[in-house]
Order: structure tokens, then C-alpha cells, then sequence
């Protein structure tokens, strides 16, 4: 069997042209008002038969990608490159089909459970998503009854210095102690690379740990419960020491900042709530809609007839005679 592909580069290349030169030669005439399925891009013969691709088709599949990737193929180069992609997509087809794989029970037992699984989707955006509704009071009366859910904890921030050196942790303390800034010692530290991994390590914001929660960490469980019942203001007058996955770090702190816990406005939380709410409807709509399938089937359940499974026997274990 004798396939022959007539397209190379530049017959796609006076193709992608000849449709731009249409377009400048009917002045008035829009891309959309060209007859683009008579602009042919590609053409071979399979087995006889001529097959062709059009500038109609090519657009057609390029459309059906995300709108993100279409943004590569719209201008002349770039369709040029698509339709490479698609004559190799379309040219393995062609064989598996020669091949009859496309009558393979297996992948058309898989093509049905698709098919049908495309159906109730469909069916669902029809009988579920059409028909749910719901208000701005329902979205207020839900944030009501769930305030306790949308409760900011609350968090603190500190400038920590994390070291695994006792030595070097207590000479930095003295410094810090006899008048030198934490911050600055921070930073001095993070520029030697004498910073251990833990709270306020970071090379743009040397020892700032940023604002965060009891609930943070638990493997450092000891150092945010003692900057949680500091002062702001307050400083280690001592180096703190705790143990994390085995290591022992030596840390300097002093507290920056604390926020309280406080209550999430149904504006910062709204599409959350919106989230939700949707959900439920669409939740509750499916029972109401099944309901309604069941009663239009005249649905009768017989779970009795389901029979009992046999209990398993145990193997008897075979016993070896004496000798």
C-alpha cells in the first residue's frame, strides 16, 4: 500500500502566504469573510484516496486548545509550526486505522464509558448547574452560621538569630547586650554565612521571621511559645536553646510585632463562602434530581435478593505423621 505526501515547508509557507495575499487583495473583506476551507495547506494520497487540510481546519483544531496556547498560533509563523504537529497527529491515525486498531474491543469499550461519561456531564451543566441558584442573603446567612471558621489566629513576628554554635551565640549576645543592634548583627552573621537553618534566616530579610501563628511549626513549638508571651520590644536576655529533629540551635530573639485574632469580614472570605454555598446547592440539587429520575422510572429496589457470600473455611492444617 503506497502513501505519498505531497506537502515540504514551502508549500505550507506559499499556502500561509496566498491566504494573506487574499486578504490584502479584497480590500473591505474581513479574515473571517475569507472561505478558508479553500485554502489547501496540505494534501496526500493514502491507499488512493486524497486527503487534504485546509486553513478551515487547521484554525478549527487550534481553537479547541487552551486559550494560553492558541496565543502561539496566530500569526503565519506560528500555524506553520501547528500544522507540522498536526500532519505527524493525523498521519499516525491514519496508519493506526490501517492497522484496525480503531476496532479494538478494548478501546471501544473505553470509547463508550467516555461517551457516556461526556453524556451525564452534559446532562449534569443541564439538570445541576442550570438550574442552582442563590442570593446574597443565602451567602451572608451561610458566613453567619460559620463565623467560628473564618477566625484569623493570632500571629506575632520577630528578628531571631538561629545558630548551631553555643560558642559564637553567646559572643553574639555579649555584643548585642553591651549595645550593638540585633538587626545589624543579623545581617553581619547572614553575609559570614554563620546562620543556621531556623526562624529569621533569610538572605533579602536577615533575621525577620515574618509574621506567623502558634500553629506554625511544630518542630519549633518551643521557640514560638516563648516569643508568643513576650513583650513587644522584649529581648532573650540569655541564649534560648531548643533541640529540632536531633539539633540543637541557639537562638536570639526579640519580639516586633503582635496581631490578635480577630474575625474575617464576609468581604475577605466572599469567595470562599460563595464556594461552599454553590457546593451545597448543587449537593442538594443532585438528590432532588435523582429523586425525580427514580420516580419517573417507577425505581424498585429489591436488596434482599442479593445473596449471603459463603463463610470461608479455614484450611486444615495437614498433620505430620510421627516417625
Amino acid at each position: 500500500m503506497k502513501k505519498i505526501f505531497f506537502v515540504v515547508t514551502a508549500v505550507v509557507a506559499t499556502c500561509l502566504l496566498t491566504w494573506s495575499l487574499v486578504r490584502s487583495d479584497n480590500h473591505g473583506v474581513s479574515e473571517e469573510e475569507v472561505d478558508k476551507s479553500q485554502i489547501i495547506l496540505a494534501e496526500m494520497k493514502w491507499n488512493g484516496e486524497l486527503i487534504q487540510i485546509s486553513l478551515e481546519e487547521l484554525d478549527a483544531a487550534i481553537a479547541e486548545l487552551p486559550s494560553y496556547r492558541q496565543r502561539n498560533y496566530s500569526k503565519k509563523e506560528g500555524k506553520a509550526e501547528f500544522l507540522e504537529d498536526y500532519i505527524d497527529k493525523k498521519l499516525k491515525l491514519l496508519q493506526a486505522t490501517e492497522h484496525g486498531f480503531d476496532k479494538l474491543q478494548d478501546h471501544l469499550d473505553k470509547l463508550e464509558d467516555y461517551t457516556h461519561q461526556l453524556m451525564v456531564e452534559k446532562l449534569t451543566e443541564v439538570e445541576v448547574d442550570a438550574k442552582v441558584s442563590y442570593t446574597d442573603e443565602d451567602l451572608k446567612a451561610y458566613y453567619e452560621e460559620n463565623k467560628a471558621n473564618y477566625v484569623e489566629a493570632a500571629k506575632v513576628r520577630a528578628i531571631c538569630i538561629p545558630l548551631d554554635d553555643e560558642d559564637l551565640a553567646n559572643a553574639t549576645l555579649d555584643e548585642i547586650l553591651a549595645g550593638a543592634d540585633i538587626v545589624e548583627m543579623a545581617v553581619k552573621l547572614t553575609e559570614q554565612d554563620k546562620i543556621a537553618n531556623g526562624p529569621g534566616k533569610s538572605e533579602e530579610n536577615p533575621g525577620n521571621t515574618g509574621l506567623f501563628s502558634q500553629s506554625a511549626s511544630p518542630n519549633w513549638s518551643e521557640f514560638i511559645e516563648a516569643v508568643f508571651e513576650m513583650e513587644i520590644g522584649e529581648m532573650t536576655d540569655t541564649v534560648f536553646e531548643t533541640d529540632v529533629d536531633d539539633e540543637t540551635y541557639y537562638l536570639i530573639f526579640r519580639k516586633e510585632e503582635h496581631k490578635s485574632e480577630r474575625q474575617k469580614e464576609l468581604e475577605e472570605v466572599q469567595s470562599d463562602v460563595k464556594r461552599k454555598v454553590d457546593r451545597a446547592a448543587k449537593r442538594a440539587r443532585i438528590i432532588e434530581w435523582v429523586e425525580e429520575i427514580s420516580q419517573q422510572g417507577k425505581l424498585k429496589l429489591y436488596p434482599e435478593n442479593i445473596p449471603t457470600p459463603e463463610p470461608e473455611t479455614p484450611e486444615e492444617e495437614s498433620e505430620t505423621p510421627d516417625k
